[in-house]
């Protein structure tokens, strides 16, 4: 509920301030595609345990195909400490490494700067704009070594 109590956090994603319903719905969201697809958010914490948002890697299908995002949700306490980009680094390495994808992409708010700058830290390059569950995205995308573009 931290997150969605946030009105900052929450700018950019479909969800009503406050509202227990879309928590539970986006908790649920998750619990399902971890059944579906075994893709899905991990939880991002300090070392001390405090809770600082979520990144992962998630099947998404975009323009009738299949894409494998990584995707990142942090608390904005915990904004501009570099968090997201490490998480973000970590998990297209992990896919790279993995041979899961020849490429990943980020699906972010053409008004959201932050995530933009957090998908160019992670050798992303804007590719074009879109519309996921019918709202517009910019489709962000890195290639690994030795895939073509």
């Amino acid at each position: 509920m931290a997150y969605i109590n946030d009105a900052t956090a929450i700018r950019f994603m479909p969800f009503t301030l406050g509202s227990r319903a879309d928590c539970e719905m986006m908790i649920q969201r998750a619990l399902d595609r971890y059944v579906k697809d075994g893709s899905g958010l991990n939880a991002l914490s300090l070392s001390d345990g405090t809770p600082v948002g979520q990144c992962g890697l998630l099947l998404q299908e975009v323009d009738g195909r299949q894409e494998l995002e990584v995707g990142y949700h942090l608390l904005p306490a915990h904004w501009g400490k570099g968090y997201a980009s490490e998480a973000a680094i970590a998990c297209k390495e992990y896919a790279f490494r993995h041979d899961l994808v020849p490429s990943v992409i980020s699906l972010i708010d053409p008004e959201n700067h932050r995530s933009q700058a957090v998908a160019r830290r992670n050798g992303m390059a804007r590719e074009h704009l879109t519309t996921h569950r019918g709202v517009p995205a910019l489709v962000w995308r890195v290639w690994s070594a030795g895939a073509g573009s």
